[in-house]
């Protein structure tokens, strides 16, 4: 049995195309929030829903982008075990910017493969 929010609950209805876009949305309002110290809370509210975001979606993928997306949610994980360490350095939420993205790109990427 799932314990999906009904936000997980409706994202995961929606097509793949449109998960994956929201996902590439998700990482360029990290990278953008990333830019402030003060959006701590907004930002970690994004990585949390994302990480349940790569799952829902990874689990309709071919092996290779759901490895992808497993990779991208290992290091958001990595982000938000040390979220006070990573947020307090300014080099760190540079380096989080720059991933995320990259990341929209990828999903975009994957996105348009589909298509």
């Amino acid at each position: 049995m799932n314990n999906w929010t009904p936000e997980e609950l409706a994202f995961r209805c929606d097509r793949l195309s449109v998960r994956l876009e929201r996902l590439a949305t998700n990482f360029l309002q990290i990278a953008t929030l990333s830019r402030t110290v003060e959006n701590s809370a907004q930002t970690l509210s994004i990585v949390r829903q994302t990480k349940s975001f790569l799952e829902l979606t990874a689990v309709d993928l071919d092996f290779d982008n759901a490895f992808e997306l497993a990779q991208i949610q290992r290091q958001l994980s990595s982000w938000h075990r040390r979220w006070e360490d990573t947020w307090q350095h300014e080099a760190d939420r540079r380096s989080m910017a720059n991933h995320t993205t990259t990341w929209a790109e990828q999903v975009r990427t994957i996105a348009g493969v589909l298509v």
